[in-house]
């Protein structure tokens, strides 16, 4: 009886609770970290109109080579660095009596940390150097003079 209870309640509270329409899921995360907006900041088409402005500039260009850079800073930090550590960790814990997997798996999880040492300490070096040095027309850092508007 208290296995059939169990298991009943299992089943029917969830869609219990599912019933209740106004509920809205909390957004406990917020907006993920990182670049994830458009990489083409503009577009070649003048002919069509649509949402994104047409490329009128080289500040267009820089525009979207930084999204690209950002882009792949936001992979690097957000999705590689940390399967190459969870990578690494299970290496370190299927080595059992093999010295060579277990060193590896260290080698993965430091080079994993560096990694992620090495992109960040670049965007502070290079952020910190345009802040110092006032520099306003580097686009994608400060007040960005390059902007991409019509």
């Amino acid at each position: 009886m208290l296995m059939a209870v169990i298991v009943g309640s299992s089943i029917f509270l969830p869609l219990i609770a599912s019933a209740y329409t106004t509920y809205t899921t909390p957004n406990i995360w917020g907006t993920p970290p990182g670049f994830w907006g458009p990489l083409v900041s503009c577009t070649g088409n003048y002919t069509t109109p649509g949402s994104m402005t047409p490329c009128t500039s080289l500040c267009d260009l820089i525009d979207t080579f930084i999204n690209i850079v950002y882009f792949g800073m936001s992979i690097a930090i957000f999705i590689i660095a940390p399967i190459m550590v969870v990578v690494g960790g299970i290496m370190i814990m299927f080595a059992g009596a093999n010295p060579g997997m277990l060193e590896s798996g260290k080698k993965a999880i430091t080079a994993a940390i560096v990694g992620l040492i090495i992109v960040l300490c670049a965007y502070l070096i290079v952020n910190t150097f345009i802040t110092v040095l006032s520099i306003t027309d580097v686009g994608g850092f400060g007040n960005n003079s390059c902007a991409t508007t019509s």
